[in-house]
């Protein structure tokens, strides 16, 4: 949703200037809790540096400074010689807090393990019951091109990485949920090292993963939650026991 030409004017009335609090922290805040608040939409344009910082009563510097933090959080878009929009896109940010904070915890393996089959169950419940033709084409398209490396003489890692991560965005987006989507796709770049880990270990890695990804995309296809559950909690089995052996 585009903004509309006064939607810098009615922001005026939202934002306050800042109490006693770092002002770049403050700008960042009061964006995101516009967000938040759905009193500024993916799509809408901010008002201009000068303008932002007279509303907020801080230096047009504090507001450059946040810009540049909203810019490298992925939440705002800035277009050089246009302006600067709140981003519309879900796409990979520089560096996620909330990745930073989940490292930082430091979660024991089995931790992680019960987060991924948590998610992975309940993406695969609304798989089931929301997916289209067109996403279980995807699946299969995934799952086919992951089976054509297994084969190969000569293993492309890097490859099979990428289509077992992308095999699981697929299912994300299947599940049409995009809350659940998004969360789902964090967590498994989370597990990416793990993954990668178990496929430079092993060289029978790619057998076991696309047999399990098999299963799952076998029980999707019937729309059976039950064999699906099975399969995510067998794959969960193999993908530990590849870590750990």
């Amino acid at each position: 949703m585009k903004a509309e030409p006064n939607k810098s004017v009615e922001l005026s009335a939202l934002l306050t200037s800042k109490p006693n609090a770092s002002s770049v922290d403050y700008i960042v805040n009061s964006i995101k809790e516009l967000l938040l608040t759905k009193k500024v939409l993916p799509g809408d344009r901010l008002p201009p540096e000068m303008e932002l910082a007279r509303m907020l009563s801080v230096s047009r510097g504090s507001v450059r400074e946040a810009m540049k933090i909203l810019s490298a959080l992925g939440i705002i878009e800035i277009k050089r010689g246009d302006g600067t929009y709140v981003s519309n896109r879900g796409g990979e940010v520089l560096f996620d807090p909330l990745l930073f904070n989940l490292i930082v915890s430091q979660p024991s393996f089995d931790e992680l393990k019960e987060l991924r089959l948590i998610l992975e169950v309940n993406v695969i419940r609304l798989v089931i019951r929301n997916a289209g033709e067109e996403d279980i084409r995807e699946l299969r398209n995934c799952y086919a091109k992951m089976n054509e490396l297994k084969n190969k003489e000569k293993q492309e890692y890097d490859e099979l990485l990428a289509y077992d991560l992308e095999f699981h965005n697929i299912l994300g987006r299947a599940s049409k949920n995009r809350p659940l989507e998004t969360i789902y796709k964090f967590v498994m770049q989370y597990f990416k090292p793990y993954i990668a880990q178990s496929l430079y270990k092993h060289t029978n890695f790619s057998l076991e993963s696309t047999e399990t990804h098999q299963k799952i995309l076998a029980a999707v296809e019937k729309r059976n939650f039950a064999a699906a559950e099975r399969a995510v909690i067998d794959s969960m089995e193999v993908w530990e026991y590849l870590v750990f052996k």
